[in-house]
């Protein structure tokens, strides 16, 4: 697919009586300069129509009050579609690009904008919108622009209703969290502006610029802490412009853009509003009810903060955007292969959202879980239903890897032999490797609990898989056909993506226990394995002591600045006044187990001297109550009778 060279002008591109009409400057600089100033107008125009409708909402009472169904906490002015709004139309208007487009579909663009209006003003039934979103996705079929253009008819125009429809509702699903759908809608109009340009339709990358620079212009006023909200009538019509732009570029590029450009730029709210969903329906709540069970508020509730999600989120639709401009001249094969890695990993981030079981609002997890789990139980027996979910995890995870290795030695299109061959030996090759997988016991283990000797199983079963489908494929084929190059990079490539797959869980466990802040402020005056353990212990999400660990005091002044599980290493005891002043310090929890007499009284006194409460915490194992034998506890002579044990001296 060729990069457009064509000016504005050889398009078509009419600049007479446009912004640019006044700057004869940019009548000859580069369409990427002209996208640069719609931007610019976007951001502009939003700086000064925003505090004015920030002002309004506050003269008219257009404020949102914090509600057990929403996240916020503090009254916050709403409305802030309409500075949206009139900075997309100004940008537009001025650019001139607005011709591209015929009347139907600025009136369908009318049409969302005001029905997302008049439900944050009157709040209107859901039925009423959905039907304005028919009428609109009618409009833009009229106009001639269609999900699958030159498909079949009978499948493209239901697919067109359920792309606009969905992905408008995606959009207002995720608008949740401060600065949120904002940064997806300019994250996503830049990939698809980007997109455009490189397909030679300079007209959408203005369009797509200008709905970017209102985007991250709101942003400005719209990140943590929000001074506005865009309420429905923003994140309405940004879904419905996105999933526009999203066809309009399907429909001018290749069949590969067709595929590529509308579900993996909107990958994050697509997610969320499939996840929620299924969720929701699994649980018997509306799913057009409000609620706090969304993909951000899940994982807040998991440990990380507000600003800290979002700019997850942000990051993930950005790797998902830019892989499309990553793959955008390649085979569809890899496409399908890159599809099925990333199809793998949202369904397995999904299951670990549920299975982290968040405490939302009115979500009765409980009810999902019995019937999902009765379901697979009564399919395949107790919790073999897991090994079957892995089953079929590692089988797209063969052939995505199998198919990418050969990408990756052969560059973006592979010989036709070697294609071929590629194509040939792919079922042969899936059946291979999940057989052997199945002999080494990959699928009878609790992988969330794995540890070092499940991932040299693991590594083992690869390579013993990798050996054996190297000599069936020599027999089939001939040493000459099968490159040895791609056996070693499929044998990375499967190994890195099973064992990201099964330690993805543990991984993202600590992970989010890392930045979990619930119970009193401590740190932990040890550097021992008790300290490690203690860490561990605290991280638990079932625990019932809940400690938010702040680092490690130790007698070792060198390992000062050193980390460990995430945490650094502060000082020594004698930096404990400074460490309780900087990081709001509620306990020291001392987990050496041969401090004497006399170093913990003098832990105890310093302490006592800064506010604190001095804590041990140990592990001890004690015998049945009958068989009178002697206890064995951690060595520090104290009698433990819990495992683990935390004992207190307070101050």
């Amino acid at each position: 697919m060729e990069r457009a060279s064509a000016s504005l002008t050889s398009m078509g591109y009419d600049v007479t009586g446009s912004l640019f009409a006044f700057l004869p400057a940019l009548d000859s600089t580069p369409e990427s300069w002209m996208i640069a100033v719609t931007v610019g107008i976007g951001i502009l125009c939003m700086m000064l129509l925003t505090p004015l409708v920030i002002r309004l909402a506050k003269q008219l009472g257009w404020v949102a009050f914090p509600q057990e169904d929403r996240w916020h906490d503090r009254p916050v002015a709403l409305m802030g579609g309409i500075a949206i709004f009139g900075s997309s139309v100004v940008a537009v208007t001025l650019s001139g690009a607005y011709e591209f487009y015929s009347w139907p579909v600025w009136l369908a663009g009318g049409l969302v904008f005001f029905a997302g209006l008049a439900d944050d003003l009157y709040d209107i039934r859901p039925e009423a919108k959905l039907v304005v979103q028919i009428l609109a996705t009618v409009l833009l079929l009229y106009a001639g622009f269609a999900f699958w253009r030159g498909g079949p008819f009978w499948l493209s125009v239901p697919l067109t209703f359920l792309w606009v429809i969905g992905v408008t509702n995606a959009v207002n699903l995720i608008d949740g969290m401060d600065g949120l759908a904002a940064g997806l809608a300019a994250i996503a109009a830049s990939i698809i502006g980007l997109v455009a340009w490189m397909i030679g339709i300079t007209q959408v990358a203005v369009v797509a610029g200008a709905v970017a620079g209102a985007a991250a212009g709101f942003l400005i006023f719209n990140f943590q802490p929000a001074r506005i909200f865009m309420g429905d009538c923003g994140s309405m019509f940004l879904g419905f412009t996105l999933a526009t732009l999203a066809l309009t570029v399907q429909g001018k590029g290749g069949p590969f853009a067709a595929t590529l450009v509308p579900i993996v730029v909107l990958a994050v709210p697509i997610f969320d509003t499939t996840f929620v969903t299924i969720t929701r329906i699994l649980n018997g709540v509306p799913v057009t009810q409000g609620g706090t069970d969304h993909t951000m508020h899940r994982l807040v509730t998991l440990g990380l903060s507000e600003r800290r999600t979002v700019l997850l989120l942000y990051t993930v639709s950005a790797i998902f955007g830019l892989s499309t401009l990553a793959v955008y001249q390649s085979t569809a094969s890899l496409f399908y292969a890159l599809a099925l890695l990333a199809i793998v990993g949202l369904v397995g981030f999904g299951m670990y959202l549920w299975s982290a079981h968040p405490k939302t609002t009115g979500q009765p997890e409980p009810v999902f879980t019995q019937r999902f789990g009765a379901v697979m139980r009564a399919m395949f027996g107790g919790a073999g239903w897991k090994s079957f979910v892995g089953t079929v995890a590692d089988l797209l995870l063969v052939a995505a890897t199998f198919i990418a290795a050969h990408h990756l030695r052969f560059g973006a299109t592979p010989p036709g032999d070697v294609y071929e061959v590629m194509l040939t030996a792919l079922p042969a090759v899936i059946g291979l490797k999940i057989a052997i997988f199945y002999i080494a016991n990959l699928y009878h283990g609790i992988w969330r609990h794995a540890g070092t000797p499940e991932l040299v199983r693991l590594v083992g079963a690869s390579t013993l898989a990798s050996l054996i489908t190297y000599l069936g494929l020599i027999i089939a084929f001939g040493a000459n056909t099968i490159a040895p190059a791609v056996v070693v990079i499929d044998w990375m490539l499967t190994t890195g993506a099973i064992g990201l797959l099964r330690f993805g869980f543990r991984g993202l466990r600590q992970y989010f226990a890392s930045h979990r802040t619930e119970g009193p402020r401590a740190v932990i005056y040890g550097n021992d394995p008790t300290a490690l353990l203690a860490v561990r212990y605290f991280r638990q999400p079932d625990t019932e002591i809940d400690r938010t660990i702040v680092g490690f005091l130790s007698d070792e002044p060198d390992q000062q600045g050193l980390h460990t599980q995430g945490l650094s290493i502060l000082g020594t005891l004698d930096h404990l006044p400074e460490t309780c002043t900087q990081y709001d310090i509620d306990e020291v929890i001392v987990t050496a187990p041969n401090l004497s007499s006399e170093e913990k009284e003098i832990i105890q006194r310093e302490c006592i001297a800064h506010g604190v409460t001095c804590r041990y915490f140990s592990v001890s194992l004690d015998p049945h109550p009958e068989s009178g034998n002697a206890s064995l506890s951690s060595g520090d002579g104290a009698s433990r009778t819990d495992l683990p044990h935390m004992s207190s001296r307070s101050s």
